[in-house]
């Protein structure tokens, strides 16, 4: 799982991810810039606390990972 806000034109969205194909399919339909699978890779491989920024002053921030728990069902999901 994990937890990004996103910083655009002064305004933050948090957005929740359980894999990674979602996270792709969000920068497909919402960021699409540049190599859309390197981005989504970039995105997925930052650690917690750390940021990319991509065009037009868009930031992305990792603000919670969790690879072995689904805390929002409250248990646990191997691999998620």
């Amino acid at each position: 799982m994990l937890k990004i806000n996103i910083r655009k034109n002064g305004k933050i969205v948090s957005k929740t991810f359980n894999k990674k194909v979602d996270l792709l399919n969000y920068v497909l339909d919402y960021i699409t810039c540049g190599n859309v699978l390197n981005i989504t890779n970039k995105i997925w491989n930052l650690g917690v606390g750390s940021s990319l920024k991509i065009f037009n002053g868009t930031i992305i921030s990792v603000r919670g990972k969790s690879p072995y728990h689904n805390t929002e069902l409250g248990k646990q999901v191997y691999g998620s």
